[in-house]
């Protein structure tokens, strides 16, 4: 009988391509589903990003041109079930980033949509099993201790993204229910770099953040003599003793493939979240120091009701709209389950401190100079696509 495959949704993406070159390399043959573009073919849009990510080995490889959204995601009858037949788990990693209103229609064509469409092909594999990939951020707007085995709680949510993902989640515990599936589900927080080298290769989340302060740092720059930092009286809105939950991609894809290979996940949840989230007055004074920059703290509506925005305030706010939801606070994510799970594994999630931040934000901050002298990769570039 021929080896199984696995079958990868999201593989252009951060998580996704992390976790398609983790499979590989641990020697498993890998389809991926992904959408062509203008400028490249789905395969080549693949074969990128897992190039970006590192070596790997491209023959156990295999790219389904396709799309989550559609109807038998987009394969035709005989290519669908020849897929169905061949693989023997699903990892779901395929979502809208987009998080503004305006999108709402097609956040939830993709991220509920596209998951009934998976559910539809885990229905069909010899297995049922599917491994769907959600965030911690179905919580919503929870400040209190979120459980792993905790979803809907009557909470409301910040935007369309994590209410789409929620009701993601809420489809799949359906389709458990009734025997449908043998799912796991993992929940990551605010993903970035990895935790040795600080390197990323999608920049969404806290890197839109650096980016807007260092964009607007160049600016300024250009006007000033050298040396010294810069001087930029910029109120942010947010609250220094809330936290954000800050987790390298190294532990969120280890832990989830290690926990996926124990039969006890079917059927549960995990929070690949930080057992230690970092308070917004430790991070941004560290982001701050390695860019240089003075003058830069988070404030209350109060400050604004006191003294206008300043006309940079405003487009900063305007800007980093979404990123200012997770400024005024967020939920506390429980994590024994993950954490029992890996315990005796050898993975386990550092811990944020000074030296990590730096070098998280160096390394990014050193891509993001490269590429204004041009000689940073274009392949991983701020302008990679949302939706993945």
């Amino acid at each position: 009988m021929s080896e199984r495959k696995v079958f990868v949704t999201g593989a252009t993406g951060f998580l996704g391509s992390h976790l398609t070159h983790k499979l590989i390399s641990e020697g498993r043959r890998v389809i991926a589903l992904a959408r062509g573009s203008r400028g490249a073919s789905a395969e080549t849009r693949v074969r990128e990003a897992l190039n970006t990510v590192g070596p790997v080995d491209l023959t156990r490889l295999e790219v389904c041109e396709g799309d989550i959204s559609q109807p038998q995601l987009g394969l035709s009858e005989d290519i669908s079930r020849k897929v169905a037949t061949s693989i023997d788990q699903i990892w779901h990693c395929a979502a809208s980033l987009s998080f503004t209103d305006e999108d709402r229609d097609e956040i939830f064509r993709m991220n509920f949509g596209g998951t009934k469409n998976i559910l539809a092909l885990a229905e069909q594999t010899p297995t049922r099993r599917l491994h769907h990939v959600s965030t911690a951020y179905v919580a919503g707007n929870r400040r209190d201790l979120v459980l792993e085995t905790e979803l809907n709680v009557g909470q409301t949510f910040r935007n369309a993204y994590e209410e789409s993902k929620c009701q993601a989640e809420m489809l799949i515990a359906d389709a458990h229910r009734k025997g449908l599936i043998l799912p796991s589900i993992y929940r990551p927080s605010i993903v970035i770099g990895d935790s040795r080298s600080g390197r990323v290769t999608h920049f969404h989340g806290v890197y839109a953040f650096i980016r807007g302060l260092w964009s607007a740092l160049e600016r300024l720059r250009r006007r000033m003599p050298e040396g010294g930092p810069v001087n930029l009286p910029l109120r942010v809105l947010g609250a220094e003793t809330t936290t954000l939950n800050f987790v390298p991609i190294d532990y969120v894809v280890d832990g989830m493939v290690e926990i996926s290979k124990q039969p006890a996940s079917i059927g549960a949840t995990y929070h690949l979240a930080n057992p230690q989230a970092t308070e917004n007055r430790i991070w941004l004074p560290h982001i701050c120091r390695v860019l240089s920059v003075e003058g830069i703290q988070l404030v209350g509506e109060n400050s604004f009701l006191r003294t206008p925005m300043t006309k940079l305030e405003a487009l900063f706010q305007k800007q980093m709209a979404f990123y200012y939801q997770y400024l005024q606070g967020e939920p506390r994510f429980d994590c024994r389950r993950t954490l029992d799970a890996l315990k005796n594994t050898g993975i386990e999630c550092p811990g944020v401190t000074v030296e990590f931040i730096q070098r998280m934000v160096g390394w990014y901050v050193n891509f993001l100079n490269n590429a204004r002298q041009g000689t940073a990769s274009s392949s991983a570039g701020p302008g990679a696509t949302q939706h993945i």
